[in-house]
């Protein structure tokens, strides 16, 4: 298993956000975590990166290539971000920065881990992978000069341009309309066909339907339900999970 999850604990405080949660997942495998807003999928991405707030407290073990990476020194942490696990954040005009060109953006990603020697060369076939033909003009644009869905292709250059083993992405797709989400979802499954490793949260099943190989329930920080793809439309057992299908 590429990146094991055990019995992970989180609490922000007094609250008990994650409760117990564990799963893996291998190259090559789309994992989708689905729940309502507040049922604790965006701290799990939080918590395999090190990306906690200080008052936070965890416990349990996430495991990339069988190391144990929770609670890493933050110096260790910076060597495995983009690196090897990257991540595509919800939100992508709050990520970039707009007083740098998309270019620089890109380049500071790969530079961080490889040094300058190609970094131009590896941030435009970034920006190509990512879906983005014209990635010379791209480039040289600031982030106000782009629509939603790319900058959202940006991040994803951006996360990927390391080449790392598993991406995690946080709702991806939200805010951006049908034609363009449905793009964003086939450059993460071409992700998979590159061998990747993708967590994806998200609260659509339709984006679910889209991409998912395998996939987790999450309600109130637990782990109700968790199943392949397929077993998750015909037959969900968990009367949350079918509460979410007949939202569809």
């Amino acid at each position: 298993m590429l990146l094991e999850v055990e019995s992970l604990n989180l609490w922000y405080g007094e609250k008990h956000i994650l409760k117990d949660v564990s799963f893996g997942i291998d190259a090559g495998e789309v994992l989708c975590i689905v729940g309502e807003s507040g049922s604790g999928k965006s701290s799990i991405l939080a918590s395999i990166m090190g990306l906690l707030p200080k008052y936070a407290k965890v416990s349990g073990s996430v495991k990339f290539k069988g190391k144990e990476i929770l609670g890493l020194a933050e110096s260790e942490y910076r060597k495995l971000r983009g690196r090897y696990i990257s991540t595509v954040f919800q939100e992508p005009s709050a990520y970039l920065d707009p007083l740098f060109k998309i270019g620089t953006q890109i380049e500071e990603a790969y530079i961080a881990h490889f040094g300058k020697k190609g970094a131009k060369q590896k941030s435009l076939q970034a920006l190509k992978d990512a879906g983005i033909e014209d990635a010379e003009r791209v480039y040289r644009l600031y982030p106000h000069h782009l629509s939603g869905g790319m900058k959202q292709r940006v991040c994803i250059a951006i996360a990927t341009v390391c080449d790392p083993e598993v991406v995690l992405a946080d709702e991806p797709t939200t805010a951006l309309d049908v034609s363009v989400q449905e793009k964003i979802l086939a450059l993460f499954r071409r992700l998979r066909e590159r061998g990747k490793a993708v967590i994806i949260v998200t609260h659509d099943f339709g984006v679910v339907a889209e991409v998912a190989d395998r996939v987790i329930v999450l309600k109130d920080g637990q782990v109700v339900e968790q199943k392949d793809v397929f077993s998750i439309f015909d037959y969900p057992d968990h009367p949350y999970t079918k509460e979410l299908l007949s939202a569809l």
